[in-house]
């Protein structure tokens, strides 16, 4: 039987224990033993815990929030809302910083709004260096740091109402700033009755975090007009880029067909641009495309039916002429390319490649499964001809693609693919626990290529399903080796990607060379996902996993700690293994945020009982570091780079 409660010392105080009792047999005799643990630090711990699970909550929800929202005072609104709902902060008011700069004017609440004094509706102000500040806000802002007040009963830092606060049982008080281009634009004021949730310096570094993100948005917010703007169109031209031309492409083209109901889109490739930049510069080579842009827009009927598509690619839209594609050139390149162009003294001609195609009907948007359309450059040409046909009704993929697609094609049928593996060790005992499995390609001409140059396209192309299967045989093959050789027992980590998980016969695949990697006893199988790949289909993911997870699989979350999108599913996610992503480890020992993200997450995955493992550890400094931190396992350069299973094997029979 176990209880918890308080124990009082003969001098009254008193404290948290846990109080056991056991039955016993020993020589004939019984006996009831008991044991009490002090219990204080336990629940010290259990408190942080929850408060930084919170906070890194609210973060969560703010770094949501900057997705989603689009409007600045909506945005700030329900931050102040997420601090308390989500913080467990009892009140959150946010102050803008008028166009002067002196004064910050409160606009936005959240929390008990019953018995907190309101703050002030004037303008509080900010002052300089001259002089004290008169609250918490001013100094935040002032200085760009935060402002804390962690007991209010002492009037420094100063605080607005600050007896107020105290006689209503508030404890805390803290002013985050937040800074946009280096010029403060407002301050997240946070009053709390724990004190605990102000004081702590992890949570005031998670807290300024936030912050940071808060500005990031904001700074992207201001500039969202411009960014909108650079999205459709070129900013050197003006003109419209690809996606916008294709869009305003299907809305024109209704009212643009001329007597015999057919338009035409013409693709304009101008020749030797680099020859210009490398002989003038980059400078006149820009004025050569302004002035190109200037001729095309005198000649077309309206902007809209101009393209700009990078470069020396342009497009442009109009009826058909009667007498034929040998007319369309002749008019279209008297009134583009007739005469030079007079640039900083110099008599500058251009040549173009064009290609047309005259259409009755619409053209489609283009589909998922094409890319974007080739310029006349990259299409095959007759001698001496500037003119080809273009088939904008059918789209097609670029060569250097195409080419990667064919190889990577003869790769898996020549049996071009390897596997190396980089051990997962024991924090505990260094014993190699497990291996990451990680595909590698052995191209004939470039030598062994990493996952990052063709992964994409294995993905894309849907090879990855017969890629990913016999990754996971021979992955089991090798473990079978192992086991016959007398290796030490140990598990194996394979990847796999969304596209093979969403495949219905993904359980039935696994199983069956799971089936197999039962027979060697001691091995097991992880299957290692990422957090997004999860969170693309939760449900039907979930429900895979959980069925892996019952047959003896177990599931790794790899890169975990990239976003905090899945931190508040954590608990209720089919995963027994996290592992912590190497950038957060590079900044170990030393980075004071580094140290609390990978701490807390580690924190957190004791609590939800999960396996830890830290990736990227280069240095005896980080190993040091995240075995203070009570990590399970690690892997990393430190130990050895990524091997063939040869070289694995020889490092385990010799040890």
């Amino acid at each position: 039987m176990v209880v918890e409660n308080l124990y009082r010392t003969k001098s009254g105080r008193t404290f948290p224990v846990e109080f056991s009792l056991r039955y016993i047999e020993h020589g004939g005799s019984a006996y009831i033993t008991g044991v009490t643990r002090d219990m204080t630090e336990r629940r010290r711990q259990r408190a942080q815990i929850d408060r930084l699970t919170r906070i890194l909550r609210m973060q969560s929800g703010i770094n949501s929030a900057v997705l989603r929202i689009q409007d600045r005072d909506e945005l700030l609104q329900e931050a102040c809302r997420l601090a308390t709902d989500v913080g467990g902060y009892d009140r959150a008011v946010f102050s803008v910083v008028d166009a002067s700069g002196k004064f910050a004017i409160p606009r936005f609440r959240a929390g008990h709004a019953t018995d907190f004094p309101e703050p002030p509706q004037l303008p509080l102000p900010i002052g300089d260096d001259s002089g004290p500040d008169s609250n918490l806000s001013a100094r935040a802002l002032r200085t760009g740091q935060i402002a804390v007040n962690s007991d209010l009963t002492c009037a420094d830092p100063p605080v607005a109402m600050r007896e107020e606060l105290v006689r209503l049982g508030y404890k805390a008080m803290a002013a985050l700033p937040l800074i946009v281009e280096g010029r403060p634009v407002g301050a997240l004021v946070l009053t709390a009755r724990d004190a605990d949730l102000l004081a702590d310096t992890e949570l005031l570094i998670l807290l300024q975090d936030m912050m940071s993100s808060l500005s990031f948005a904001l700074r992207s917010k201001e500039n969202a007009e411009t960014a909108q703007y650079l999205t459709y169109f070129d900013p050197l031209t003006g003109l419209a880029k690809r996606s916008l031309f294709l869009e305003r492409l299907t809305g024109l083209l209704p009212g643009e067909r001329g007597l015999s109901n057919e338009v035409t889109v013409i693709a304009i490739d101008i020749r030797g641009l680099n020859r210009i930049n490398d002989t003038y510069g980059r400078h006149f080579g820009d004025i050569v495309l302004l002035r190109i842009a200037d001729r095309l827009k005198s000649y077309a009927r309206s902007d809209l039916h101009i393209g700009h598509f990078g470069g020396g690619s342009f497009a442009l839209v109009e009826p058909p002429l009667i007498t034929g594609d040998a007319s369309l050139r002749s008019v279209l390149n008297a009134n583009l390319f007739g005469e030079p162009f007079e640039i900083e003294g110099q008599a500058c001609t251009c040549r173009a490649a064009m290609a047309w195609r005259t259409t009755p009907a619409m053209p489609p948007r283009p589909a998922p499964s094409c890319s974007r359309p080739r310029p006349p450059s990259s299409r095959p040409r007759s001698a001496g001809s500037n003119t080809c046909t273009t088939d904008w009704t059918c789209t097609v993929k670029w060569p250097r693609a195409l080419a990667l697609e064919h190889a990577l094609s003869a790769a898996v049928a020549a049996n071009e693919f390897e596997l190396y593996y980089q051990p997962q060790l024991s924090m505990q005992t260094g014993r190699v626990e497990a291996v990451e499995a990680l595909l590698r390609w052995n191209h004939p001409e470039e030598g062994v290529l990493a996952p990052g140059r063709f992964l994409a396209v294995l993905e894309s192309t849907g090879l990855i399903l017969s890629v990913g299967d016999w990754v996971l045989n021979r992955a089991v093959e090798d473990c079978e080796r192992w086991f016959r050789m007398g290796l030490p027992p140990m598990r194996i980590a394979v990847n796999v990607s969304a596209v093979q998980v969403r495949q219905s016969s993904f359980v039935a695949n696994v199983l069956r060379n799971f089936q197999r990697l039962k027979a060697c006893t001691g091995f097991g199988l992880d299957l290692e996902i990422t957090e997004s790949m999860l969170l693309q289909d939760l449900e039907g993911t979930s429900r895979k996993l959980r069925e892996l997870r019952a047959a003896g699989v177990r599931i790794a979350l790899d890169d975990f700690g990239t976003g905090y999108s899945a931190l508040g599913l954590l608990p209720k996610l089919p995963v027994d293994l996290l592992k912590i992503d190497k950038s957060f480890v590079g900044g170990l020992p030393d980075n004071a945020a580094s140290v609390v993200l990978v701490d807390t997450v580690l924190r957190l995955a004791s609590a939800f009982e999960l396996i830890t493992v830290v990736e990227g550890i280069e240095t005896a400094a980080q190993l040091q570091a995240v075995r203070a931190m009570r990590c399970d396992m690690w892997q990393g350069y430190l130990h050895s780079k990524p091997m063939p299973a040869s070289l694995l094997e020889q490092r385990l029979t010799t040890r």
